[in-house]
């Protein structure tokens, strides 16, 4: 598998992507309505700014000059009623807007967990865990802004822009045109400035991916790390990848901060063209001295929303790469899925065959080749052999966690890539080595693989395996909360959890992966008398580095070098005197050591 680690740059596409904004406001389409009545109360806001210009021009042509007290007041009134409404607007925008950006930040946030509920296995093999949580938290998170205001704020900077231009171009064409002689260069900034920005843009996202991966591998091997002393060894990493994101967000912000000092010179460079040509159209009883300082306000008024644009341009440039890698992994198809013609799988007796197979989870790497073996239902086969010799492989092609390579796995005949998933996992359950405990309290993590089930139901899955022992010591007994990863509880008493979890589901074909490797001695007894009675008529696959615990199996299959090395029982696999038989003899020596 071709994993990315916590150091790895993850590859991005340079420059704004149209196709992934367009994307994007595919999300609003739903709520085109709601967005419309946005857009119109901004306009309307917008309208309002553009009249106060025109008041104050009245009041400076018409109410000084003559004295006039009645257009005073008017005037006074009109400027403090377009302040009032234009408050008031503004505040129903901002709530409205926002509630708009959260209801669509919801829908992508909720489609891309969904999603990842889908993804097969390799998916997670290849990519840490921490570069796909910030996929679905900060990088999300950080599409409110722009979803919340920046997106109905572009559409009023623009209709400021049209708004300004038309009028300055009623009210004197040539002084129009002078007041803009300096937005050309300008525009030539901006179109170099661009490139520049959205250069710098990519090693900024992917320091933070990296850092944010090493900080949630850390947190998750934090026992490690401190069981090896490594707490000083991990901080000069994590200040290493810290100062990356430092060095290169500073970097950006360098150059991003250009932008705004250059837009507002070119804004007082405009204002004072335009003082310069006004004061000779005044002179010259071409223009008054009202219809300048309005032209002179709306000159500021065009230079305002630029000033705005440059500002959220450089958001949208940082924005679009998280939105890159956000619609990455929707897009990422799961690769086990159901064909267009699965079935649903019939209640089985539990026959499994494997026809020929070989697996690679790497091409040209096999850990499986060709791996041929039929298991008659009840039957129950202990997988063992070195670390890496694939028997956790088998197990999970019986899942169907991947897919075989070449050649088919049958279940009752059916080959299992053409039954639909839900229906093969729900006859099919598999208890690995990390018994996973969720938030929670005991007796949900016990449901947690068949919702429907009551109460009584969990209690007597839960005495099955013995479970109930710890349970009823705890504080609140069944109901006592649990936190993440089962903390406050031993391994061997979230394996017991476990246990029950599979009671309760019920399976025909059961899959324990190292099921009893954290059970004390004592323990192990209690759950192998209970298994016996879960095993009965259901066909299981035990993989198991503790001889001791797979003697009774029906049949022992030694793997190794791709394939099945030796099969048999116990005694015969002893009588052979191959592979299981040093494997025993280095047990038992360890034992007597």
């Amino acid at each position: 598998m071709a994993r990315n680690r916590y150091y790895d740059d993850e590859a991005t596409r340079k420059g704004i992507d149209g196709h992934l904004f367009k994307r994007l406001l595919s999300f609003c389409k739903p709520y085109k309505k709601r967005f419309a009545i946005c857009v119109l109360i901004v306009l309307v806001s917008v309208g309002l700014s553009l009249l106060a210009p025109q008041v104050s021009k009245w009041m400076i042509d018409d109410v000084y000059p003559n004295y006039d007290v009645t257009g005073a007041f008017i005037v006074v009134g009109l400027l403090a009623g377009i302040s009032i409404v234009e408050k008031l607007i503004s505040m129903l925008r901002g709530v409205l807007i926002t509630k708009l950006g959260q209801t669509i930040v919801y829908d992508i946030r909720k489609a891309i967990f969904y999603h990842l509920q889908e993804l097969s296995f390799n998916y997670f093999d290849d990519l840490p865990t921490g570069k796909i949580l910030v996929r679905v938290t900060s990088y999300i998170d950080g599409l409110a802004g722009l979803l919340s205001s920046n997106l109905v704020t572009i559409i009023a900077d623009i209709a400021t822009l049209i708004g300004v231009v038309i009028i300055m171009l009623i009210m004197n064409p040539i002084l129009t045109v002078v007041s803009f002689v300096t937005v050309l260069p300008l525009m030539v900034f901006i179109v170099l400035f661009r490139r520049k920005l959205e250069k710098l843009r990519i090693p900024v996202i992917n320091k933070v991916s990296n850092r944010n991966a090493y900080i949630h591998e850390n947190i998750m091997g934090v026992y490690t790390a401190q069981a090896f002393n490594r707490e000083q060894e991990n901080s000069r990493e994590f200040v290493r990848l810290n100062e990356q994101v430092k060095d290169t967000y500073m970097h950006q912000v360098k150059w991003s901060t250009l932008m705004w000092p250059v837009i507002d010179l070119t804004s007082v460079a405009s204002l004072l063209v335009l003082y310069i040509v006004g004061y000779i159209m005044i002179t010259g009883d071409v223009m008054t001295a009202g219809e300048i300082m309005a032209f002179a306000t709306y000159v500021s008024k065009f230079w305002t929303p630029i000033n705005s644009l440059s500002s959220i341009y450089s958001q949208i440039v940082s924005t679009m790469a998280n939105v890159e890698k956000i619609f990455s992994t929707i897009d990422t198809p799961p690769e086990i899925t159901d064909e267009s013609d699965a079935i649903e799988l019939p209640t089985i007796k539990g026959d499994v065959t494997f026809d020929h197979v070989s697996f690679a989870y790497e091409t040209g790497n096999l850990v499986l080749d060709d791996v041929s073996f039929k298991v008659k239902a009840g039957q129950t086969i202990a997988l063992v052999g070195p670390t890496g010799a694939g028997k956790t492989t088998i197990v999970n092609l019986i899942s169907r966690f991947y897919d075989a390579t070449d050649g088919s796995v049958l279940i009752d005949g059916y080959n299992i890539k053409h039954v639909k998933l839900h229906s093969l996992r729900r006859q099919v359950t598999a208890m690995m080595q990390d018994s996973f405990v969720f938030s929670g309290n005991i007796i949900e993590n016990i449901r947690y693989g068949r919702p429907d089930a009551t109460d009584e139901e969990c209690i007597a899955a839960a005495r099955t395996v013995h479970a109930d022992e710890f349970i009823e010591r705890l504080p609140d007994g069944y109901y006592t909360r649990v936190e993440e990863r089962g903390a406050g509880l031993s391994a061997g008493e979230k394996q017991l959890l476990s246990f029950a979890r599979i009671v309760l589901a019920d399976p025909r074909i059961i899959i324990l992966d190292e099921a009893t490797s954290a059970i004390d001695t004592k323990t192990e007894l209690l759950v192998q008398k209970a298994l016996a009675s879960l095993l009965k008529g259901r066909t299981s696959f035990v993989i198991a580095h503790r001889l001791s615990t797979i003697r009774n199996a029906d049949c022992i299959m030694v793997i190794s070098n791709k394939g099945i090395a030796e099969h048999g029982t116990h005694e015969e696999l002893l009588e052979q005197k191959g592979l299981y038989y040093e494997l025993n003899l280095s047990q038992l020596s360890g034992l007597d050591a």
